[in-house]
């Protein structure tokens, strides 16, 4: 059996109003046995509105994931609040009326730790990091509350335990910084103490919007983030609220962006290169091997498909890179991610400074420079 993961799926913006039936033009993905992914959304037909930036659509959306012949969703991550406590139990119950296994978020603690069962012997458990400064605003499940299965390490050892002597597990993460290329210390580590447990098969990560490296310990892998599988362009208003334009409404004068900010006009949200270029990862259950398949979503429509040529070498050698980072001895380690969260997060300061001036001019820019402070 080859089961197939992708990382973020999302299934609103241009994807909307895409008539196409061609969406993942991905052999391995079509022809897989099973189909995982990570939702990052809510899908809900209520209005709540929640103060922060939020992806969701309503239950329509569902007809491309039936499509896409999705079994089996994610939705332990941060979005899946977004259309409030309610939005999470409404989700969950949209993905049951079109027969789609979900697993990592639900109406209490109880039903958030569900995994979802594959036919031979695996389950799927799904958890969401919480109480960072890049990870604040989670709903951690509770006996009463709607939420999300939280990444603790007691957490996962407890759903562990549940497990029969014959079944095994793979774990899907959401967890780390986002537009960072090395995860943190702290997540090798928990990777590896998980990858040592006779339990654990493999682990899939998200959150990063971009593809990270895999670490091999103990004979098995863990993807630390397999980056944006789907996750097409959108409209932003102020400040960053999700948007879609009326049907006859000239969208030609939205400034694009690159980054996911707070604007003042309406934007039109686009992704670079490097975060439209994901892995998919086939697991084989009888040979219990794993293989990682490169992937790319076209810039301007909302299609998926193999990356070829001299950009697949260069894209495995990037691959690589990462990877044989995660092996280096921690003390150096440490001095590479610190370099990298540093010179992403002034890269991203600029851009979107860049931004900023580009939809207000030079002169609302400094102003707005002045007001924020």
């Amino acid at each position: 059996m080859i089961i197939c993961f992708t990382g973020d799926l999302f299934l609103g913006g241009d994807l909307l109003t895409s008539c196409s039936n061609k969406i993942i033009q991905i052999k391995e993905f079509n022809e897989a046995d099973f189909r995982v992914v990570n939702l990052e959304q809510a899908i809900s037909d209520n209005s709540t509105e929640i103060n922060k930036c939020t992806l969701y659509t309503d239950s329509t959306s569902l007809s491309h994931l039936v499509n896409m012949k999705v079994d089996a969703v994610n939705l332990a991550h941060n979005h899946i609040q977004d259309k409030g406590l309610m939005g999470i139990v409404e989700t969950v119950e949209n993905l049951d009326v079109v027969g789609v296994q979900s697993f990592g978020a639900g109406e209490n603690i109880d039903k958030a730790k569900q995994p979802a069962d594959i036919k031979s012997g695996i389950k799927i458990f799904g958890y969401c990091d919480f109480d960072r400064p890049y990870l604040k605003q989670i709903e951690v499940a509770d006996i009463d509350r709607p939420g999300v299965n939280p990444l603790r390490l007691e957490s996962i050892e407890k759903d562990l335990a549940t497990l029969k002597n014959n079944e095994k597990a793979i774990l899907y993460f959401h967890w780390g910084m986002e537009h960072i290329n090395l995860p943190k210390v702290d997540e090798i580590k928990l990777a590896k103490t998980l990858l040592e447990d006779e339990r654990v098969l493999t682990i899939m990560g998200m959150h990063s919007h971009r593809f990270q490296g895999v670490i091999k310990h103990n004979e098995k892998s863990a993807y630390m983030s397999l980056g944006n599988f789907l996750f097409p362009n959108f409209y932003i208003a102020p400040p960053t609220k999700l948007y879609y334009p009326g049907k006859n409404e000239d969208t030609k004068m939205y400034k694009k962006t690159f980054y996911y900010h707070d604007v003042y006009k309406k934007t039109y949200k686009v992704w670079k290169w490097i975060n439209r270029v994901s892995i998919i990862v086939l697991f084989d259950t009888e040979k219990g091997t794993v293989t990682p398949v490169f992937v790319k979503q076209d810039p301007d429509k909302p299609y998926v498909k193999n990356i070829t040529g001299v950009e697949l070498i260069l894209v495995k050698l990037w691959f690589n890179i990462l990877s044989a980072s995660l092996s280096m001895p921690l003390s150096i380690y440490r001095v590479l991610h610190v370099i990298n969260v540093k010179y992403m997060k002034l890269f991203w300061r600029i851009g979107v400074w860049k931004f900023k001036v580009l939809q207000l001019g030079v002169k609302g820019a400094i102003k707005k420079i002045f007001k924020e402070r």
